[in-house]
């Protein structure tokens, strides 16, 4: 019987030799009550997290990763597409033996509508719309969004073939910085590398430390360590970092993990499906489908890549065996070179002897690519389904699927990033074929918050719209700060439509929160052109001044009121100088300025019930210029609109000025009343949300007036928290009026609607439609959508950001009030509002056989 001696205690504190039984010692021996079978953190490869989005892992590898999305797969032309997969097969031919990447394409359930509290309609039509429309999101099917990610693993070489490199390469500098600093720099010199050859295109983004929260509620999270611990769970979580962001593995890796034909993580089943059988050639984007399907799933594609001489080798054997089978055994025996040849055994050797001259070449890399589909549910039965549906949509595509079983824990954990060792798949594959394969296009959802940082932050996107497929389009004007934008469309496409609901949308908004706690609502102000925004601009208790229109109420403007101020008397000059150039065709002389200065000046000094135009031009000494600008007082044809004695102008949060009377009356006549009306236009933007919408655009901006002060007139603008919305009909009005350059710089949004004649081209002289969108950006399969988009249901997106085609998804309500042109109900409108005043939408709803109660509910929650 062996015996265990231990030190104890004596009697009096001495320590004294024990002698321990068999017995004591069997019930010391805990070691076969440790379990030796290894769980999840014993599985993964995370080890710390050693700089901003810098992961370790155990075996001494980095890891980092970006954030992607590619242009929408359906406006790009196949010459794009094939530039996207060459450019990226040449940054990716770089990599060699240590390298690995993850490109994972996630399918995730999209976001809802806004709730109504994110929202801050003031009035109740605009609302209803709202709620109308967030009733009709809710009942469509449950909507995904695919996002993108990339991760870069490098496993560095050993210290001894990184001695023997040093011996061969002699550096004549002295580094003695710490090795594993130079190695974490030489990585992240390799990330910028890719990144500033790709970022452009594939609007990448370096997965980094984020601030999650406000005020005390803030911490700090890494997106590389969110990433990982979603890929694990299915579950899109931000985490702490640790004070000391050890043991990753332990800290990511805490769910219970049961294996099995379909393991089994925490509460959710995983089902894995493989793809296999590629065919012979690939084209970019052959995998495409894979990024549209209507669940929630995560599709991997994992390739590790080669040193040029290991895929020379590995291609040699594949030659070797391939050359064995040309003839026959007896043959090859006796060397003879009769006999048949195995035709196709030639021709695989033949295509062998290519792939080992293009690795040679060093134009493609060579790895193992392993793509897995990757699915998590709670519920089994329901899991089975999914992975039968992708399976089956593989295979209508031509390729073979297989639903992982006794593999499945293999190729779950193979798709995890930094995880090389588990389900590597032998065929080689090179990286021209690898873009082909990878997730290069996508169907992009629109962003989720509008982007303006002059807006409260978290504010919704300004509309949700109806698409094709499975995934939503969230509609925003902005790119940045800038939401300038051109909708070009023909007569009858929907134009005014989509103004109309644009701008009752844009209701929703209100502005940052001022020094006293209170905010401003958004404003609208619209030039309109067939008064088809003057039912919504009724409904919403706006204000509608139908310019020069005789039968209107329209009362008569007084431009030089307001001219207290050094500005404000500097533009009164600036306007009387214009309206005398209109009337006398020629720039006023120096001795006309000075005297046009001295009149105002005069006239500053009367006060406001004196500041009429009449009042100037009996003020000012000269005869051409008096003249000239008698035009526009009480004595000449214009008087009535401009030389008005009180300032009867009134704007609101919604106001809409009809110019269709006004634009027939000349420039002459025009151009003074559009001027000053731009004018107080601009004294009303206190930086709130505004919206400036200006229909057929060019009639009012073609001439040398606006021209010349465009550029700077938008960029003003845009400082003020003001987006301005150009409408037009005709593409060809926007060339010839010289703003083409200053259109396509300052408005980066454009909407196009549908043209049945856009593919067609014109002469060098006369442009046709296809040649005047080539000016504008858009190429032959943007054009095409133009060509076969459906009248007055889609619209066209394009933006720095993305392009998306998409429908508004009006209801009866909002078709009300946003698609209201023709004169009998216009006629209806007038005179339900004379009958019943404020209460005339309700009235209208009826007489339109809407049934608005059923929104009420939902507006009040």
């Amino acid at each position: 019987m062996g015996t265990i001696t231990g030190r104890s205690r004596g009697p009096i504190g001495w320590p004294s030799r024990h002698v321990f039984t068999d017995k004591e010692r069997k019930m010391l021996a805990l070691a076969p009550f440790r379990s030796k079978a290894a769980g999840l953190p014993d599985l993964l490869n995370y080890a710390a997290l050693v700089d901003e989005g810098v992961v370790l892992g155990k075996d001494g590898s980095l890891m980092a990763g970006f954030f992607f999305r590619g242009d929408d797969a359906a406006s790009a032309t196949t010459s794009e597409r094939n530039y996207l997969t060459a450019l990226v097969n040449q940054y990716l031919a770089r990599f060699g033996s240590g390298w690995a990447v993850w490109t994972d394409a996630s399918r995730l359930a999209s976001p809802g509508y806004p709730a109504p509290e994110q929202s801050h309609f003031p009035e109740p039509i605009t609302a209803l719309i709202d709620a109308e429309r967030r009733a009709a999101f809710v009942k469509e099917n449950t909507l995904f969004e695919s996002e993108y990610a990339l991760v870069l693993q490098y496993l560095p070489p050993t210290r001894r073939d990184s001695k023997l490199g040093e011996l061969v390469y002699d550096d004549d500098g002295v580094d003695d910085s710490n090795p594993a600093d130079r190695l974490l720099l030489d990585f992240k010199k390799k990330l910028d590398d890719l990144q500033d050859g790709l970022g452009d295109l594939m609007h990448m983004r370096r997965m980094g430390t984020i601030t999650v929260g406000e005020g005390d509620d803030a911490y700090q999270s890494d997106e590389l360590c969110n990433y990982l611990h979603y890929v694990l769970t299915n579950e899109p979580i931000a985490l702490r970092i640790p004070d000391c962001p050890m043991y990753l593995d332990a800290w990511l890796g805490y769910p219970e993990l049961w294996p099995g034909d379909t393991p089994k993580l925490g509460n959710k089943f995983i089902s894995c499906v493989a793809i296999e059988g590629f065919p012979g050639n690939s084209f970019p984007g052959i995998l495409d489908m894979l990024d549209g399907l209507p669940m929630s799933y995560r599709w991997s594609s994992r390739f590790i890549f080669l040193e040029q001489h290991e895929a020379v080798a590995a291609l040699n054997r594949y030659r070797l065996k391939w050359q064995q089978k040309i003839r026959g055994f007896w043959s090859q025996v006796f060397k003879s070179q009769k006999g048949m040849i195995n035709t196709d055994a030639l021709k695989m050797a033949q295509e062998t002897e290519v792939a080992i001259n293009d690795a040679k070449s060093g134009l493609v890399a060579y790895g193992y690519y392993t793509p897995v589909v990757v699915l998590m549910h709670e519920d089994r039965n329901f899991l089975s389904e999914q992975a039968r549906y992708v399976k089956r949509e593989l295979e209508r595509k031509g390729f073979a699927a297989r639903i992982e079983t006794v593999n499945a824990l293999e190729a779950w954990l193979g798709s995890l990033p930094g995880q090389t060792y588990p389900n590597v798949r032998r065929p080689l594959v090179h990286t021209l074929n690898l873009a082909d394969l990878l997730p290069l296009a996508s169907v992009w959802p629109g962003l989720r918050e509008n982007p303006c940082d002059l807006y409260p932050a978290g504010s919704p996107p300004l509309m949700h719209t109806v698409t094709t497929g499975a995934t939503p389009f969230r509609l925003n004007l902005h790119v940045g700060d800038v939401g300038h934008t051109l909708i070009f469309g023909p007569t009858g496409a929907g134009k005014s439509t989509l103004l109309a609901t644009l701008q009752a949308q844009f209701r929703r908004y209100r502005s940052r929160r001022r020094r006293d706690g209170s905010t401003a609502p958004a404003t609208v102000t619209a030039f309109d052109k067939g008064r088809s925004l003057y039912a919504l601009c009724k409904a919403t208790g706006g204000v509608h001044y139908d310019i020069g229109n005789d039968e209107a109420d329209t009362p008569a403007l007084t431009p030089l009121v307001d001219i207290d101020s050094e500005s404000e008397a500097l533009w009164a000059e600036e306007w009387i100088a214009t309206c005398y150039e209109l009337q006398a065709k020629k720039p006023p002389t120096p001795q006309q300025k000075a005297e046009i200065h001295r009149a105002m000046n005069l006239l500053r000094e009367a006060p406001r019930e004196f500041r009429s135009l009449t009042d100037y031009v009996t003020t000012v000494q000269d005869a051409e210029v008096r003249d000239a600008l008698t035009h526009y007082t009480i004595s000449g044809s214009m008087g009535h609109l401009l030389d008005g004695k009180e300032d009867g102008l009134k704007f609101s949060n919604y106001t809409v000025f009809e110019i269709d009377d006004l634009m027939k009356m000349g420039d002459a006549n025009a151009i003074p009343v559009l001027l000053y009306l731009f004018r107080r236009f601009e004294r009303s933007l206190n930086g709130q949300p505004a919206m400036l919408s200006l229909d057929e655009a060019w009639v009012m901006l073609g001439h040398p007036v606006f021209r010349e002060k465009l550029r700077e007139w938008l960029k003003e603008l845009r400082k003020k928290n003001c987006l301005v919305i150009m409408a037009t009909q005709s593409l060809s009005d926007a060339v010839k009026s010289g703003l083409l350059d200053v259109l396509l710089e300052q408005c980066p949004t454009k909407i196009l609607l549908p043209n049945k004649e856009a593919d067609l081209h014109g002469t060098k002289e006369t442009p046709g439609p296809a040649d005047l969108y080539a000016m504008f950006g858009l190429n032959s399969k943007e054009i095409g959508i133009l060509k076969n988009g459906q009248y007055k249901r889609q619209y066209y997106y394009k933006s720095p950001l993305g392009r998306r085609v998409f429908e508004l998804g009006l209801g009866p309500l909002t078709k009300a009030f946003v698609a209201v042109s023709d004169k009998e109900d216009l006629a209806e409108v007038r005179n339900l509002i004379a009958d019943h005043g404020d209460d005339w939408p309700l009235f209208w709803l009826q007489h339109k056989g809407v049934d608005y109660e059923q929104y009420l509910s939902r507006k009040a929650a």
